[in-house]
């Protein structure tokens, strides 16, 4: 090693230090700015992974929002549609007695409707499939059966209800509701659902969980 006077480093020494200083300072800068880099692309993949899950979730929260709105409309329709049939059964009844007839309930509840439902099929007369051909359809099944019903089961105050007939619906979920229907008093008894969809089944579940008492929990005698 070389010297000059005063005992200092010559200055190509002095530069050969200055130059491996340089060399490890822009090596430990290089390394950080990689660590860093590493980071943020990691940072980056998390982040995709958590807006795609959020992503999935709204989808799924909207998805079954419109399906909820869906088959409350459809639910409404078909609550108003059987309403309408019990109106008409009634007002008939109470026509003919005004007119000195002889006042008589209808067989078939869909008889002398001003506007039958969509979908109601007159010459059907069995229960209806739960396929997608059947979705929509309305029917009156005649039940030569007359099975008997307590006050509970038809949902009515009648103590004699006797089951003549059953109003079937078949919802467009494939879910299949029926009523009971007494052509001796002219009474539409509550509604039964016969076969529910696997969605329906979830949710009826959950409001069991809460303690809640699904749509159709109220048994009769099935035909």
């Amino acid at each position: 090693m070389g010297y000059v006077e005063n005992g200092g480093l010559n200055k190509n020494e002095d530069n050969g230090v200055m130059e491996d200083d340089m060399t490890r300072n822009l090596k430990t800068k290089s390394l950080g700015l990689e660590s860093r880099k590493s980071l943020q692309d990691g940072f980056t993949f998390i982040e995709l992974i958590m807006v795609i899950t959020m992503i999935g979730i709204l989808v799924s929260v909207a998805l079954q929002k419109m399906i909820t709105t869906a088959e409350k409309t459809e639910l409404i329709a078909e609550d108003m549609t059987v309403d309408t049939m019990r109106s008409n059964i009634v007002a008939n009844y109470g026509s003919d007695l005004l007119n000195g007839k002889a006042a008589q309930f209808p067989e078939n509840p869909f008889a002398n409707l001003a506007k039958v439902p969509r979908g109601y099929n007159d010459l059907r007369n069995t229960q209806p499939t739960g396929e997608d051909a059947d979705a929509d359809i309305w029917l009156f099944n005649v039940d030569t059966g007359t099975t008997p019903l307590t006050v509970q089961e038809s949902g009515t105050t009648i103590t004699e209800f006797t089951i003549t007939g059953f109003i079937y619906h078949q919802r467009k979920d494939n879910t299949i509701v029926k009523w009971p229907y007494d052509s001796n008093s002219g009474v539409i008894g509550r509604k039964v659902i016969v076969v529910d969809s696997p969605l329906n089944n979830e949710v009826d579940q959950q409001q069991r969980t809460r303690g809640e008492t699904p749509e159709g929990d109220v048994p009769i005698q099935n035909k």
